[in-house]
């Protein structure tokens, strides 16, 4: 059985994510796990591929939050974040976001596009790239 919205919460669609969104809620299945990784400081990071019937994207969770996470998990995260790591779009959960377990195996989804196989680049990339390199151009 899913749990029900709450009244006025809305899901935001996969497809519909940008990098640097926060606050938003979503639901999503779970795809594949990989193996947690530690960062030097030791924290563990649970990295998980997820999707809902728009997209997929890779999710991170930290601390021990992922142990508890399966494939075929239904999640409903509120209060998510859209962060770039190298470049590259990842689903995480805010600070004081809540991820909680609404269902199991049942649910549509599309694995393609795979919003975390996009390039993004910043606007001071995307500016540095745009002017011309002085040394190509004689004066």
């Amino acid at each position: 059985m899913i749990t029900p919205l709450k009244p006025g919460q809305q899901l935001i669609p996969l497809t519909k994510l940008r990098p640097s969104m926060r606050g938003f809620d979503c639901e999503v299945i779970v795809l594949e796990t990989a193996v947690p990784t530690t960062t030097r400081d030791g924290q563990t990071i649970h990295t998980f591929l997820v999707a809902d019937k728009t997209a997929s994207i890779i999710m991170n969770v930290w601390g021990n939050d992922g142990k508890c996470i399966r494939n075929g998990d239904i999640l409903r995260i509120e209060g998510a974040e859209a962060k770039l790591f190298k470049g590259f779009m990842q689903l995480t959960t805010a600070r004081f976001g809540k991820m909680k377990r609404v269902g199991e195996d049942t649910m549509a989804f599309k694995e393609q596009p795979n919003m975390s196989e996009t390039m993004w680049v910043t606007e001071e990339e995307s500016r540095a790239m745009a002017q011309p390199n002085d040394e190509h151009f004689s004066k």
